[in-house]
């Protein structure tokens, strides 16, 4: 999330602490802000844990898959919703999109590969 968040603001520069709607950084409660990429990612590999029999081939085609899967279903639907009903800076949804199409997979693969017997 970092590493999307740095490519997409070298190329269409914000900061996401300005961006409306947003809480102060002083704000306690901006620490679930903060928080939620390792929330996701335990989330994430228990999901893996359960269904990793669904996924055929080698560690990186498996892994890949799995990364599919959650852009699929969390990168899209978020990206619409927040296309659609927010008015904020290109490098927020191109950092948004970067982590879905590249971190995803990378994490499904990195599940898939700390999975291998």
């Amino acid at each position: 999330m970092l590493v999307s968040s740095a490519l997409a603001a070298a190329f269409f520069p914000y900061d996401v602490l300005a961006l409306g709607g947003m809480r102060s950084i002083d704000d306690p409660v901006m620490a679930l802000f903060f928080a939620w990429p390792f929330v996701f990612s335990f989330a994430a590999a228990i999901v893996f844990d359960m269904v990793q029999e669904s996924f055929h081939g080698p560690v990186v085609q498996r892994g890949v898959r799995y990364g599919t899967v959650l852009l699929l279903l969390y990168t899209l639907p978020s990206f619409f919703v927040v296309y659609s009903s927010m008015n904020y800076p290109a490098g927020f949804y191109l950092a948004n999109l970067l982590l879905g199409i590249v971190g995803f997979p990378l994490l499904g693969v990195l599940f898939a590969r700390l999975r291998e017997p």
